[in-house]
Formats: C-alpha cells, sequence, structure tokens
C-alpha cells in the first residue's frame, strides 16, 4: 500500500528536465556486468531497467556512449527497474549532446544541429524578423 506513496514521492523531488531515452548500455553492480535499458535521464540521474530489485544505496557504474564512467547509487528500486543519482551531476552540454543523439522523439533536433538553449530561444523569439521594403 505504501509503495504508492514512495513513487510520487521521488518523483515530485526531481531536480531537473527528464528526458525519455530507449537506449541499451552497460552497467557494472557488485562484480556483475550487465546491459540494461535507460529509460529516462535528467542532470543529476536516471531510470534504468533490466536488472533485479537492487538495494537503496548501492553503487552501479554507468557507460554512457561517449563519456567516461558515470558512479551512481540507487535511490529507489523495484522489480526491475531502479532510479539512480549521479554522484557527480551531468554538465547542461553533455547531457544536452545525450538528449540529441538518442533521447525519444529528438530526430529533428538532431537533424538540424545541437538542442538551443532556453536563453537562445527565448532571444530568437523576442526579435522580430527583419523586413526589407521592396
Amino acid at each position: 500500500m505504501f509503495d504508492e506513496f514512495e513513487k510520487v514521492e521521488h518523483i515530485n523531488h526531481r531536480r531537473g528536465r527528464r528526458v525519455g531515452f530507449e537506449l541499451p548500455v552497460r552497467c557494472k553492480h557488485g562484480l556483475t556486468r550487465s546491459t540494461v535499458m535507460l529509460k529516462d535521464m535528467t542532470t543529476h540521474g536516471a531510470r534504468i531497467e533490466g536488472i533485479p530489485r537492487q538495494r537503496i544505496g548501492e553503487s552501479i557504474t554507468l557507460f554512457l556512449p561517449e563519456l567516461t564512467p558515470k558512479l551512481a547509487f540507487v535511490v529507489w528500486s523495484e522489480d526491475k527497474t531502479s532510479g539512480l543519482e549521479f554522484q557527480l551531476p551531468l554538465h547542461e552540454n553533455v547531457f544536452a549532446n545525450l538528449v540529441a543523439d538518442f533521447a525519444i522523439g529528438h530526430l529533428q533536433r538532431l537533424e538540424l544541429g545541437r538542442p538551443e538553449t532556453d536563453a537562445a530561444k527565448q532571444a530568437a523569439s523576442a526579435v522580430p524578423p527583419a523586413r526589407h521594403a521592396a
């Protein structure tokens, strides 16, 4: 019964923008290496599927594409899904590159180049297009 409330609690305490992924990544937990599915990620952590329930506080090393291995700690865990908090948050630019290259539904951004920052989007929308007299 209280498990339902625990799920709500950790969802409401998210510190960053969560982005969906369907990306197989390698991980190491204890002495075991596995391939898991990265389901979503923020700059501060990730949700993975594919390994049995983990103990809260247990360390897991994630091998994200093009990055050095990231140490993370289990903050919640269910049957085959675990929520992880990175020891050190991802830099915003590193996170933006991962989103542009691997996130669900971001193909258009990839075709147009790296995603714009929120400040660049606001600046672009604030300046009306120039019109020339003919």
